[in-house]
């Protein structure tokens, strides 16, 4: 039976961008503002500390901190904290303060350092987090970053639990996340590919974690607005936009991208913090430029 708590895990999510000041220092007085302008948006929820939250970027205290931050000032937005880490003991220290201050969730990466562990090594990571902590549990599947893939063969040794809810799929491969959404179709399974956003919709996902929303949460909302009403024109309309949207901002490095473009929608200027770097002056004028000319910003 499913956790009673994971059915309201649905819609659209952002994968929330955490603020830094130019030194590397967190600048959690600018986290209200974030949350407003998502809010304002029609967004469903965040994801704080993920891969866009640079969450490997910050320390276990950190990544509290900023947790509690989100907590004060979520209003009616969804929560899910990003608890995965290289140390259990880390990722089971997260999730249990994620169940102390009132997340909806966690959303957890496999370990991350040693490649190509055994299935039952990677399950041996999640159980102490499925059994001490009362919270929904969303695996997190991005191999391209993680190189550790959440396979079948890990869902099966996972499947006594009832916490564990679902699957954020982000290998971008429609295969992998269409898998996901019909083999296990009582789990709250989301796209982490805003590419896919359309498909995963019509195929019942759970809904979509985007990091595009970051900068343009409207752009990623008109898809799921379109899935609500049935205007299936509507949301190819909403899909081809996103589409086109993706090919301007991966061109550029993604988290500073989306900082850098915050700063020109009326938001605070917010930095990256090591090993990324934020973007040059050229190629914050070269982007806003693309931008411009598509029709994402005023010219």
């Amino acid at each position: 039976m499913p956790h009673p708590q994971a059915g309201k895990l649905r819609g659209i999510l952002t994968a929330i961008n955490t603020p830094f000041h130019p030194d590397g220092r967190l600048a959690l007085e600018y986290m209200p503002t974030l949350l407003d302008f998502q809010r304002a948006a029609g967004i469903d929820g965040v994801i704080v500390a993920g891969t866009n939250g640079e969450g490997t970027s910050l320390s276990v205290a950190e990544r509290k901190q900023l947790l509690e931050t989100v907590m004060a000032h979520r209003g009616d937005l969804l929560v899910v904290a990003g608890t995965g880490a290289s140390a259990v003991t880390d990722a089971l220290d997260l999730t249990l303060h994620a169940a102390e201050v009132g997340a909806d969730a966690v959303l957890v990466l496999p370990p991350f350092f040693f490649k190509n562990p055994t299935d039952e090594g990677v399950a041996a990571y999640f159980r102490p987090l499925l059994e001490h902590v009362d919270i929904p549990l969303l695996l997190y599947n991005i191999p391209q970053y993680s190189a550790v893939r959440i396979t079948d063969e890990l869902m099966a040794l996972l499947s006594d639990y009832p916490n564990l809810s679902g699957v954020k799929d982000s290998t971008g491969d429609w295969e992998s996340s269409r898998h996901f959404i019909e083999h296990y179709a009582h789990l709250r399974i989301f796209t982490g590919s805003d590419r896919l956003l359309a498909r995963s919709l019509r195929h019942k996902s759970a809904g979509g974690i985007s990091g595009a929303a970051n900068c343009f949460p409207e752009v990623i909302v008109a898809a799921r607005t379109a899935w609500e009403r049935g205007d299936e024109a509507g949301l190819d309309s909403a899909q081809r936009r996103i589409d086109a949207l993706l090919d301007i901002l991966h061109r550029y490095p993604p988290m500073a991208t989306s900082k850098s473009v915050l700063a020109h929608r009326g938001l605070p200027r917010l930095s990256v913090r090591p090993p990324l770097v934020d973007l040059t002056p050229s190629q914050e004028e070269a982007l806003l430029g693309e931008l411009r000319e598509a029709g994402f910003l005023p010219a």
